[in-house]
This record gives C-alpha cells, structure tokens and sequence, in this order.
C-alpha cells in the first residue's frame, strides 16, 4: 500500500530525474515510494511546461534558488527542442 503522498519528496525526487542528479534507477531502488511529476519515460522536450511552474513555485516557496536557476534553464532548453 501506498503511503500519504509527500509533496517534499515528490518535488525532490522530480527534481533530482529532471536535472539528471539522480536517475529513475537510482530512485526505484532506495526501496521508498516514487513520486513524480512527470512520465520518466518522457524526453525532455515531451514534459508539459507546467511541470517546470509547479517545481519553480515549490522550490521559490522553500528559498531554493540555485535549484530555481537550474529549472529555469531546464524549461529554456525545453522551449529551444521544441522549436527544432
């Protein structure tokens, strides 16, 4: 069974698989729950906009601004794929 869903966990766990901290591996194997943002099995230029605002606004909310820069650029890159 599933435990209570963890909005800290799942902002850092989508955030650690989105900026390639972490692999989906890696996250699967510590033996917890998995929560997630987005389809893993997406590619970068597939993950809707929105997930990029949603950690944003998370990670403003908790003063984590160098983890704010970095998804700055992450939904940048993203706009630039889909233009190609």
């Amino acid at each position: 069974m599933m435990e209570e869903f963890n909005e800290a966990i799942c902002m850092e766990q989508s955030y650690s698989l989105l900026t390639g901290k972490e692999t989906y591996e890696d996250l699967v194997s510590n033996g917890e729950d998995l929560y997630l943002l987005f389809d893993p099995e997406k590619s970068i230029k597939e993950i809707d906009v929105s997930v990029y605002d949603a950690l944003l606004d998370y990670f403003i909310y908790t003063e984590e601004y160098e983890k704010c820069g970095e998804i700055l650029e992450l939904k940048e890159l993203s706009k630039i794929m889909l233009l190609n």
